[in-house]
């Protein structure tokens, strides 16, 4: 029995205006029944209004009333992290009876949608659509960095964004996002002079939806605009993948179809439209989203046909839900589906040779630590997806596949979701943007690596991954908190690859100012949202971000950022190391092909055949040979060498390795580990008691040891 106690309310006028209800209510809903055999309290109904201060008398505060029978629920259900409040989860479990929800299913078998329902319902308490918003004009506001809000004047919150550049048309870029707690309708971005100035409209809502949820966009080759959205209606349990399309660059859209069939559950969309002027399929449009816990794909059969039948992709190798999966072509027509799965914490990869009619047995693409969504600092309500953003670069020679998503590290302590850092500042676990490839065409996969894992205590998230389609270059974009101690200002980083995503250069800071979605006033249902954009074409790209410097509602921002491409030099033939004189070791080595203009030299301890980890000790450098001179006597060392083309920017692959022992001296330091404590030494006199282990000589002993105190 769940009590509703009066006296111990201190809001006495807020109970008296509820008064009339709670009788009616006491009458019908007084006995709440709990889960079979569970010892739970479930909260009681003044409480969840209160929470969610929902007007007396409204139709949400009836809503919630009418759906309080949690016997349907786990247990555990009642303090899980979901985000997703326990009525809204009966309402949803009574529409859909088909599904079936499990522990060990970090999404609980509830869509994540639910959590924009539940935004949308505190935010339109009368449970009906909002109203129409107008259309806005260019909007002037870049920097001088090139930054640019492109959401226009902010009047509601605006989070989790797509981006497509028209790749026969540059100067014609369109974009969409959420706006789930404005008029409801997904916002939609566009701009006709190559992100010089935007305008913004909306698409029309379908009759029975209430909002729109998870945008993507795209072009066809005969300029017509595409988007895809969820149409969620009022009563948040009825999801269906929406397709519009726009004849005029995105001023005006009409709606197109409902391309997810009869299915009603569906959730996280990802669109993609075959570009290529050498695939037979030029001018598809494919889709890739979750109809509860399977993925399928379809394909509109380019501007004029018709979308097809969905196809379910994911099977029995699925170990739970497969949320948050992407979709992508290359130039040969070839279809690439990508999701993870949340029980089985691994990526899947499909492919279709046939334009989408059929695809082939999913392939594991990489094993994850974490599995869903994770809790950092800088994302802790929301939750930063482990989503999938994929792309594919085929040409005569070469035929890849790639990967990009957000999990924890793999290190001991890091490595599973119990580890992941939730609001702790201080925790050692973090998060990292991981990156697979495969040069087989999806066949089989290369050993995950982190794109850029830096020693301090930050977090990445939300990335989005791109192939330059004129030059197979590739181009990644995510959130970091890196420079941050608390771990909650985030800027949008840059990084590229010139050899396939073999190596990755040096990340560049996207943003100018600082965005921090934990401070007051910030969209704490929603945050940054799922999704990140980035697109462009012949090095110049533009991403597309949730952006919150000013400190008020989220808005959407882009920036340009120029990057061609350049040729990666070919691998140097490595040569001989040799140790030619008391603690020195010379490397010698050759031009790759194409030829580098210059050179970095790397070096480990150890041999070739079980080598440490290797640094760069010199470059760049003309050429060969390299004289090493901080060597020490009695020590093996391997090394390799790294080309660079002229610029600076482009790196070779790394070239094989030489080692050799020097001769001389030795001059190693011991190995130590530093203190392990330091205690007041609970003494009359004032004293502090300093403790470590042993240093471990690697040169001669003995090994003394130097105290300093710091005097501030």
């Amino acid at each position: 029995m769940v009590r509703f106690d009066r006296a111990a309310q201190p809001e006495r006028s807020f109970m008296v205006k509820r008064s009339c209800l709670l009788v009616a209510l006491l009458v019908a809903f007084g006995s709440v029944r709990l889960a079979a055999g569970a010892d739970v309290e479930w909260p009681a109904l003044e409480t969840q209004l209160q929470a969610d201060a929902v007007v007396p008398g409204s139709a949400l505060e009836r809503f919630i009333a009418a759906h309080q029978d949690f016997s349907g629920l786990r247990e555990g259900e009642a303090e899980d992290r979901l985000g997703i409040p326990l009525w809204l989860r009966v309402a949803w479990r009574k529409a859909h009876p088909e599904t079936v929800g499990s522990a060990a299913d970090p999404t609980g078998g509830y869509p994540p949608v639910l959590r924009q329902v539940y935004a949308w319902m505190r935010t339109h308490q009368d449970l009906l659509p909002g109203a129409p918003e107008s259309d806005e004009g260019p909007d002037r506001l870049a920097a001088v960095t090139g930054e640019m809000r492109i959401s226009g004047a902010p009047g509601a919150p605006r989070s989790a964004s797509d981006v497509r550049v028209n790749p026969r048309d540059p100067l014609k870029i369109l974009a969409a996002s959420d706006n789930v707690t404005g008029g409801g309708a997904q916002a939609q971005f566009h701009s006709a002079d190559g992100g010089a100035s935007w305008s913004q409209t909306t698409l029309p809502l379908q009759p029975g939806d209430a909002f729109h949820s998870d945008p993507a966009v795209d072009w066809t080759s005969d300029g017509t605009a595409w988007a895809t959205t969820i149409g969620v209606d009022a009563g948040g349990t009825l999801f269906r993948m929406r397709a519009y399309k726009s004849v005029n660059g995105g001023a005006t859209w009409t709606f197109d179809a409902t391309f997810s069939g009869a299915q009603t559950n569906v959730d996280k969309p990802a669109l993609w439209v075959d570009h290529s002027d050498t695939s037979p399929f030029k001018d598809n449009v494919y889709a890739l989203w979750v109809n509860g816990a399977p993925a399928f794909i379809n394909r509109r059969t380019g501007p004029a046909g018709s979308w097809q039948t969905p196809l379910q992709v994911s099977g029995a190798e699925t170990a739970g839900t497969a949320i948050g999966g992407d979709v992508t072509t290359n130039a040969f027509g070839d279809v690439f589906g990508f999701w993870p799965a949340t029980v089985g914490r691994k990526i899947f990869a499909v492919k279709s040779t046939n334009g989408g009619t059929s695809f082939g047995t999913p392939v594991q693409v990489a094993t994850t630590f974490d599995s869903y969504d994770i809790g950092v600092p800088a994302f802790n309500q929301r939750r930063a997806l482990l989503r999938i953003s994929a792309a594919a670069w085929r040409t005569a020679g070469k035929n890849l596949a790639y990967a990009a998503w957000t999990d924890l590290t793999g290190t001991a302590g890091c490595n599973a979701p119990a580890h992941e850092p939730g609001g702790d500042a201080a925790s050692a676990c973090k998060t990292r943007i991981w990156f697979a490839r495969s040069a087989d065409g999806g066949a089989t996969w290369s050993p995950a690596v982190m794109v850029n894992h830096q020693a301090s205590l930050n977090d990445q998230f939300n990335p989005a991954l791109l192939v330059d389609e004129a030059t197979g270059a590739l181009a990644l974009v995510y959130y970091d908190t890196v420079g941050d101690p608390g771990r909650t200002q985030t800027h949008l980083w840059y990084q590229a690859s010139f050899n396939d995503g073999l190596t990755w250069l040096p990340a560049v800071q996207v943003t100018s100012a600082a965005t921090d979605e934990t401070t007051a006033g910030a969209d704490a249902g929603n945050q940054y949202g799922d999704a990140n954009g980035l697109s462009g074409i012949s090095g110049v790209f533009f991403p597309t971000w949730t952006d919150r410097r000013g400190g008020g509602f989220e808005e959407i921002w882009t920036a340009k950022i120029t990057d061609p491409a350049c040729t990666p030099p070919g691998a140097p033939a490595i040569g001989t190391a040799s140790a030619i004189a008391a603690n020195q070791i010379q490397l010698t080595w050759g031009n790759g092909a194409p030829a580098a203009s210059a050179f970095h030299v790397e070096r480990a301890v150890g041999t070739c055949a079980a080598p440490g980890a290797f640094t760069r000790i010199a470059g760049p450098v003309a050429g060969s040979p390299f004289l090493d001179t901080t060597v020490s006597g009695g020590t093996t060392y391997a090394y390799r060498v790294v080309g660079v083309d002229a610029s600076g920017r482009c790196e070779s692959p790394v070239s094989g390795c030489a080692q050799a022992t020097a001769t001389g001296t030795c001059t190693r330091p011991p190995a130590f580990a530093g203190l392990t404590s330091a205690t007041s030494a609970a003494t009359a006199t004032c004293g502090v008691s300093l403790a470590w282990s042993a240093a471990t000589a690697v040169c001669a002993g003995p090994v003394s040891y130097n105290v300093y105190r710091s005097t501030t």
